[in-house]
Formats: C-alpha cells, sequence, structure tokens
C-alpha cells in the first residue's frame, strides 16, 4: 500500500519520541525518569505500529498490527498517570493500582478475548488505509482511557497551581501544555471507530509533547533531569531532526507529484535535491538562532562582570561594603527577586547582614527573630559545610542517600524562609564565613552552569576580599593599639615633668614655707607646669575629637593671618629669639567661611613649628595666593629641614624630633585642614628649610 499521511504521522511520532527517550535514558537517574521512559516507549510503539499499519495492504496482518499497536495505546494512559504520580507526590496509591489493574484487564481482552468483543476485523477508511472495527468493550476501554487522561492532567494543572513560583512552576507548565498538546491530537485517532469523516492526523500533534518536553528539559530541567550539553551537540541534533523532516517532505513530495502530477522519479528527485539545496541551511540558521536565544542567550558577560568584581574588590577593606556591592552585582545581574547575605561566624546564628529586595515582589524583610531560625546547625548549613558546593533547591533530591527525605525537606524548608532558589557559600581557610541566598530570577528561568561557574568564582574573590579585609582591620587594631599605648608612654612623660616639680615643691613646702622668695620662685613654677599639663590635654582632645566644628563664621584670610604671626611674634619676643617674619599677600582681603578658632590654631602651630625649626634665628615667609577655586597659605622657614625619610611620618601622632614636643602639633594642623575640605602638603630641602602649603576651597566662601 502506498505511503499516506497516517503512514507518516505515525513515523514522525516514532523519531521525536525515540530522541526524548534516549535523552530521559541517557541523564535520568530516578524512578520517575524510568516510569517516564516506559511512558514514551508505549508512544513509539503506537507510533511505530501505525506507520506500519499505513503501509500494509493485507487485512490478516493488519488486524495483527492492531492488536499489537493497543499495547502502546492501553499502556499510554497507566504510565501516563504513574508519571504524575510521581512527578506531583499524589497519596492516591489505590488509585495507581486500579489504574493498572483495568489496564491489565483490557490488555487480556485485548490478546484473548474473542473476535469481537475488543476490536474486529479492519475496514478501509479514506481509501488509504485499513483500520479496526471496535468490539462491545472497546467503548468502555476509550471511555476509561478518557477518564485517565482527563483525571492526570486535572492532577497536574492541581499541582501547578499550588506550585510557590520559578523553575518548578515552569516545569509542570510546560508539561502539561506539553501532554494537552499530545493528548488532543492523540484523541482524532479515535475518530474513524465512530465514523467521524476526520482524517487521523493527530499523531503529527504528539511530536509537539516531544519538542515542548525537551525544551522543558533544556531550559527548566523538567522531571529533575540535568541535561549537560554542549552548544555543537544542540545544533548536530537540531540539523538531524531537520534532516529528518526533510526526508519526511521529500516522502510526500514523492507521493503528490507521482499521484497527482505524474511526474517521474527524476523529475523528483531533482525537485527534492533543488528543495533540500534551497531551504536546509536558512531553516538551519533559523533554528541555531532560535537556540542560541533561547537555551545560550547571555544577559551578561561573564568576563567583565568577574574582571569589574576582582578591580572592585581590590579598594575594599570594609566588610559592610564588600557584602553589599557584591549582593547588589548579583541582585542586577542575575535579575532576582531577593539576594539574602549571612554572615556565618562560627559559634553563632547565621544573621543576615545584608538583603535586597526587588520592589515589585511582595516579600518580607526579616527581623532579627527570624533571623535566628538558621543556625549552625541547620541542615542547609551542614550540608554546605560537608559539600562545600553550590545548593539549588530544586536539585535537593540528588541527595536524598546522604541526608535522606526527611533532610531534603527540612533544607527546603529553610530554603522558604528566605524564599530562595540557590544557596552559594563563602569558606575561608576552611571555615565557612558567608552564605548568600539567592531568590529566584524575574524571568523565571533555571540558574544556568554558566551562573553556578560565576557564583564558584565569586565566592573565591568575596573569600579573599573578606580575608584581606580582616587583615586590614588586625592591622590598623594593631596600629591603635600602637598608638594609644604610643600615646600613654608620651603623656606619662609629658606629664611626670611638671609633677616632679610640683612634688618637690609640696615636699619642700613645710621646711621654706617662710622663705618668701622660695614661695614666690617655686609658684611660678606651679603656676607653668599647671599651664603646661593643660595644654597637653587640650592638644590630646583637639586630636580625638571626631566631629567637625559647628562654629562657622565668616571670617577674614588675611587677618587671621596677620593675627597669627603677630601671636608668634609676640611668643618669640618674651623668648628673645632673632626670627624675621617676611609677608607676600596676593590681595589685601580674602572674606571666607569656616572656624576661626581652628584656623588661628593652625597657622599658630605651622608659624611655631617653623621658628623653633630655625633653633631662634632665620626667616619665616608668610605668603596668601588665591588660585581660581581655592586658596594657598604658604609658610616657609629657613631652618635645618625635614629629611626625606621622615617626610612621610611627619604627620603621624607622636612623631617628633623635639624633646619638649608631643608630636601632636602636625597632625592637629592636618585634621583642621581636612575638616575644611582642604589639603596640607610639605617639601623640604635638608639645610635649606621646609614649605607647609595648607590649600583651602573657596566654596566654603
Amino acid at each position: 500500500m502506498d505511503l499516506n499521511f497516517f503512514s507518516i504521522s505515525g513515523l514522525v511520532l516514532s523519531l521525536t519520541c525515540f530522541v526524548l527517550l534516549l535523552m530521559i535514558l541517557k541523564f535520568g537517574t530516578r524512578k520517575l525518569h524510568y516510569i517516564w521512559a516506559l511512558f514514551n516507549i508505549s508512544l513509539i510503539i503506537w507510533g511505530s505500529f501505525a506507520f506500519a499499519i499505513g503501509k500494509t495492504s493485507n487485512e490478516d496482518l493488519v488486524f495483527l498490527l492492531w492488536k499489537i499497536a493497543h499495547i502502546g495505546i492501553i499502556l499510554i494512559p497507566i504510565l501516563f498517570f504513574h508519571v504524575i504520580y510521581l512527578l506531583c507526590e499524589l497519596n492516591q496509591k489505590k488509585t495507581l493500582l486500579i489504574i493498572y489493574f483495568q489496564g491489565a484487564f483490557f490488555l487480556a481482552l485485548n490478546f484473548f478475548g474473542s473476535k469481537d468483543i475488543f476490536i474486529s476485523a479492519p475496514k478501509l477508511i479514506f481509501q488509504s488505509f485499513y483500520y479496526f472495527t471496535a468490539g462491545v468493550m472497546y467503548h468502555l476501554f476509550f471511555a476509561v482511557w478518557i477518564a485517565i487522561v482527563f483525571y492526570g492532567i486535572l492532577q497536574l494543572f492541581i499541582a501547578y497551581r499550588k506550585a510557590a513560583g520559578g523553575i518548578r512552576r515552569n516545569q509542570i507548565l510546560y508539561f502539561l501544555v506539553g501532554l494537552c498538546v499530545g493528548f488532543s491530537g492523540g484523541l482524532t485517532n479515535f475518530f474513524p471507530i465512530y465514523d467521524l469523516k476526520i482524517y487521523p492526523v493527530g499523531n503529527f500533534a504528539i511530536p509537539l509533547y516531544c519538542v515542548i518536553a525537551t525544551y522543558a528539559i533544556m531550559r527548566y530541567r523538567l522531571m529533575d533531569i540535568h541535561l549537560v550539553i554542549k552548544k555543537g551537540m544542540v545544533y548536530s541534533l537540531s540539523g538531524g531532526i531537520l534532516a529528518s523532516l526533510f526526508v519526511v517532505l521529500i516522502l510526500i513530495m514523492t507521493k503528490y507529484l507521482e499521484n497527482v502530477a505524474g511526474a517521474t522519479s527524476h523529475a523528483i528527485t531533482i525537485i527534492a535535491a533543488l528543495t533540500i539545496a534551497v531551504l536546509f541551511n536558512p531553516l538551519k540558521n533559523s533554528v541555531q538562532k532560535i537556540i542560541d536565544k533561547n537555551f545560550y542567550k547571555r544577559t551578561y558577560n561573564y568576563y567583565d562582570v568577574i574582571r569589574d568584581i576582582s578591580h572592585k574588590l581590590t579598594t575594599m577593606f570594609e566588610l559592610k561594603t564588600i557584602h553589599e556591592y557584591i549582593a547588589n552585582t548579583i541582585f542586577d545581574t542575575f535579575g532576582l527577586h531577593s539576594i539574602y547575605v549571612l554572615n556565618a561566624a562560627s559559634g553563632r546564628n547565621c544573621e543576615v547582614v545584608y538583603q535586597r529586595l526587588n520592589k515589585y515582589t511582595k516579600k518580607k524583610e526579616l527581623n532579627i527573630a527570624e533571623q535566628g531560625n538558621l543556625t549552625h546547625n541547620s541542615e542547609l548549613i551542614r550540608l554546605t559545610i560537608e559539600t562545600e558546593n553550590i545548593l539549588i533547591k530544586d536539585e535537593l533530591p540528588a541527595f536524598e542517600g546522604k541526608i535522606g527525605q526527611d533532610g531534603i525537606e527540612r533544607i527546603r524548608r529553610e530554603f522558604e524562609l528566605f524564599e530562595g532558589e540557590l544557596a552559594a557559600s563563602v569558606f575561608i581557610e576552611d571555615q565557612l564565613a558567608l552564605l548568600l541566598l539567592l531568590g529566584e530570577k524575574l524571568s523565571g528561568d533555571m540558574f544556568t552552569r554558566e551562573d553556578i561557574n560565576m557564583l564558584k568564582t565569586i565566592s573565591d574573590q568575596i573569600a579573599i576580599a573578606t580575608k584581606n579585609a580582616r587583615l586590614y582591620k588586625e592591622k590598623l587594631d594593631s596600629e591603635k593599639l600602637a598608638s594609644i599605648g604610643m600615646m600613654a608612654a608620651t603623656f606619662a612623660h609629658e606629664v611626670r615633668n611638671p609633677l616632679t616639680s610640683l612634688k618637690t615643691f609640696a615636699q619642700l613646702m613645710p621646711e621654706k614655707y617662710n622663705d618668701i622668695e622660695f614661695r614666690e620662685g617655686f609658684s611660678k613654677i606651679v603656676v607653668g607646669e599647671i599651664q603646661k599639663i593643660d595644654d597637653l590635654i587640650c592638644d590630646l582632645l583637639d586630636f580625638s575629637a571626631e566631629k567637625k566644628s559647628a562654629r562657622v563664621t565668616e571670617y577674614d584670610l588675611v587677618g587671621l593671618v596677620d593675627e597669627s604671626i603677630d601671636y608668634v611674634k609676640s611668643k618669640l619676643s618674651l623668648a628673645h629669639k632673632n626670627i624675621m617674619f617676611e609677608k607676600e599677600y596676593a590681595c589685601e582681603s580674602f572674606i571666607m567661611m569656616g572656624d576661626m578658632k581652628q584656623l588661628r590654631q593652625l597657622f599658630t602651630n605651622l608659624m611655631t613649628n617653623g621658628c623653633q625649626a630655625m633653633n631662634g634665628e632665620g626667616t619665616l615667609r608668610v605668603e596668601i595666593h588665591p588660585d581660581g577655586d581655592s586658596v594657598d597659605v604658604t609658610i616657609a622657614d629657613t631652618g635645618k629641614g625635614i629629611h626625606p625619610d621622615d617626610i612621610q611620618k611627619i604627620f603621624d601622632p607622636f612623631v617628633t624630633n623635639r624633646e619638649s614636643g608631643t608630636g601632636l602639633g602636625l597632625p592637629i594642623s592636618k585634621k583642621i585642614v581636612e575638616e575644611h575640605n582642604g589639603s596640607l602638603r610639605v617639601e623640604s630641602m635638608l639645610s635649606e628649610g621646609a614649605t607647609f602649603t595648607v590649600t583651602l576651597p573657596v566654596q566654603n566662601k
């Protein structure tokens, strides 16, 4: 018998189901996968024998082929429901047993019943191929067949409605759509039984179920099948499928041209070759573009993201800053509903240190009480530490042998606390330091292997940055302790000297109280020593003050500098110093805003240091030069200068070359300048003196 559409549809059905079957057997590992494989085998049985039936003209052989084909037809709804039973985790074991029992019953009728009770003699339909005639019990079988299919689809729809969202919801949706399309086409195969004048080409719809299921496997890990497949393999597969479709097309063209157009076989071969040459490559390229768009689409550039993260993290030494930057980068790169960063400090609960939620997503921010629900004893933390790997909620069944079904359920509940889909761990020296809990993608797509590889790389970068931040903090703490120790030593030294004088005076007072000269001399000493202690305390308070001054007023910079010069001159006159002052002002007055008291202290400190560096003789030059948006005040001395090795240290607290100095004058001066948004720089040559330049912004005006 000639090739017909019914036969061709059976061939296409068998080929597509066979490809899906190979995929399931290759990557499936669970009972669900094996039952699904059997379901596809039942479809292949039906499609293969439908192809043979459409090609056979011997009535006795056709009758036998229909009996064998009914093995697949009877098993299709049974195995379909068994797949739904496992996929949706239905608590309907009795229903499943009943369905298997009815299948055994109708299989027995098919092979051992009388000729007219189930199927009987074939009949020629559409002058094309032989179809069977339904027996008495066949109508009951058809009703049960329909009932099982609809009940299974109903259970699948209920599971879809209950699914929380994300990948699980998409998995069920695509499987539901694929099955609805496939069974809608499959139903047309029953039309000839009831003399409906509709050609049974529904087998062409069943391959669409295979296409949709394959798509769902590759994009959403349908049935939790983890398909690891290279792009080249996908292209080869798509090319093979297209080639198969072209073969089917050629068969159809052959039948049509021979019967209708009366073309010769040579002409048909030429037309077929031209058709393949013209259409194959454009269609193949189109298929590859669709594959790139849906399976290998890249919403981000892997290497650019990693490069930017690496560059940014090298400049971050605050843990809070690192957490926020990494979380926001991952959130924006993947397009997430939510992300939580949990600090897994040893011996404590995992606390949320940063969280970000999509503004369109109705999620809750976790409070302190809820944070305590995830402890170091939690199943999620334990599995994370054991595997040191990224965990995906939908892939937890793979760990059933390790933690059991109860453990999987506990981890799922912990994921649901954060509405998470993926957990990425950060280890430092084999200790869990951070846990990143990522919510689902806004697109509903699964996390691809590329995503997971990038998260692993980011985790390594976070580990390095976190370790560096900890070392930096330890260094700062060490420096602070050293500074405190130096401050204590300096303070003790500076206070001990005047206290010694005071102690001596107190000890001698009873003996020499009547000595007027002694009383007057030591009275002056006491006042001076107490003043030294008071000055030291004031310096310490000035240096340690963290808040910026609120005493901001309008002042004349030129007048303030002159006041500072006059004050230093008066101190030098009392000390009989031979120092000359030179002034060079580019303006007569310059009105600005700032703290006059602090700025007076700044200029006085710098001028006093310059005078002290000249050992009582030399020239102190003071210049004022406005320069656009800023103004420079330069104070230069002709002293011995500063050694190059000491230039970087002079602004550190308690660094001084003078026996009587505390080493706080320049640090205080630098702090005052910075509080006024300015800068202080120094230039010096040995034996030629030093020049300090204060730059203050005019925007303070």
